[in-house]
């Protein structure tokens, strides 16, 4: 029995031995290696996981994208393509490329800042460096790229980002400038700030934002929806990843995964199998309401969906109207659910209506004052900054101009 118990601590001594020295090894590795970077721009830990899984079931975007990668060396979004590519399949020989390219390219910002933040382990202090270090002069006069372009130049150095461009950014959106461009940059800078800062800088401007979705398809002329060039798809995807929540999200969903619209080669496959996210819900955009009112003084219209509707725009000095008849400006037209009024005498005679039915007076001038009588008083509303005047539920009657 004495043996036996010899025996027995001589066996746990070696075996509490050898764990300290595995705790020690572990311990050492721990120390030596550098601490794993999560990424700070657009690849949130939910994307990334979609986008793995896509490469996982070898979808068709992800096989697009693959194919381009190794097809396309001269690419224009090289740098973007390899860094994506790296992140999703932790591929050690695309992620240098990547690195390569941003040294040689050290002023591409938007590029540049994001082969720093998703291969960031790849790069040497040195490289780290001097891509920190290198002075480059602002890469555009578009405030929502310029915008976006200094928030991940900061960041992805770990540099302070401030928001202050937003003031700037802001009130060129409002104004009507969403071209695929503008807006895709937009995008991407919200989802940015959000992400880092815990901060919705579209709290400013809600209204604006709520329609964004339906303005931007109704926006778009009959060529445009069935054949949409590569940013302005692009720029949809994007919009519905801010806040896919959104009604008129779910409608711009629909027409922006219609099968017709894919990117199967050219410098947008990436930024499809980036944004396109096939597990969203869409609604049918031809069930969208053809109207829609933007309150900083924008009204969108159509009669249908079919390629040869009337289509109009309104705005501040300007009436554009597609394929609806003579005379269409001076009498009350319908848009689905919308009665449009143009004011061309002293009053307006606006009748009962259904309760989904909205009415906008149009053709007034810039805030011009207009009264009501209701409740036996006298009351006053005013136009839009371009003569638009939609109306509450509960006005109706002789509405006039103020003498």
């Amino acid at each position: 029995m004495a043996q036996t118990a010899v025996w027995n601590n001589v066996w746990l001594r070696i075996l509490l031995v050898l764990l300290l020295a595995f705790a020690a090894m572990n311990a050492h590795a721990a120390q030596s290696d550098p601490p794993a970077h999560t990424p700070h721009l657009l690849l949130t830990p939910q994307l990334l996981r979609r986008l793995q899984r896509d490469r996982d079931r070898q979808t068709p975007r992800w096989v697009n994208f693959d194919n381009r990668v190794e097809s396309t060396p001269d690419s224009s979004e090289r740098g973007f393509e390899l860094a994506l590519y790296y992140a999703v399949t932790n591929d050690q020989t695309r992620g240098r490329e990547a690195v390569d390219w941003a040294l040689l390219h050290p002023c591409s910002a938007r590029q540049v800042a994001l082969i720093l933040d998703w291969c960031w382990n790849l790069f040497s202090e040195d490289e780290r460096r001097k891509l920190t270090d290198e002075t480059c002069a602002a890469s555009s006069s578009n405030p929502a790229q310029a915008a976006r372009d200094a928030y991940f130049w900061a960041l992805s150095r770990e540099r302070d980002a401030t928001t202050d461009q937003w003031s700037s950014v802001l009130p060129w959106l409002e104004t009507g400038n969403l071209d695929g461009q503008t807006l895709y940059a937009a995008c991407e800078y919200i989802m940015a700030v959000r992400a880092n800062e815990h901060e919705d800088v579209r709290r400013e401007a809600r209204a604006f934002f709520s329609v964004l979705p339906a303005e931007f398809l109704l926006r778009l002329n009959a060529d445009e929806i069935a054949h949409p060039g590569w940013m302005t798809h692009l720029a949809a995807f994007a919009l519905v990843a801010v806040d896919p929540n959104l009604e008129g999200s779910q409608y711009l969903q629909s027409w922006a995964m219609e099968d017709s619209q894919t990117l199967r080669d050219g410098p947008g496959v990436a930024y499809e199998f980036l944004w396109a996210n096939p597990y969203l819900p869409g609604l049918g955009y031809q069930n969208l309401e053809t109207w829609v009112y933007d309150p900083n003084g924008r009204l969108f219209a159509r009669t249908s969906w079919d390629a040869d509707a009337c289509r109009i725009a309104l705005s501040a000095g300007a009436a554009h109207a597609e394929n609806c008849r003579s005379g269409w400006d001076q009498t009350p037209q319908k848009f689905g659910h919308l009665a449009l009024i143009p004011v061309t005498a002293a009053c307006a005679e606006v009748t009962q209506r259904a309760q989904n039915e909205t009415v906008i007076l149009w053709r007034l001038n810039p805030q011009e004052a207009l009264s009501y009588r209701e409740n036996n008083k006298n009351e006053s509303i005013h136009a839009d900054t371009a003569g638009i005047l939609r109306l509450n539920r509960d006005i109706q009657g002789k509405i006039c101009r103020s003498r």
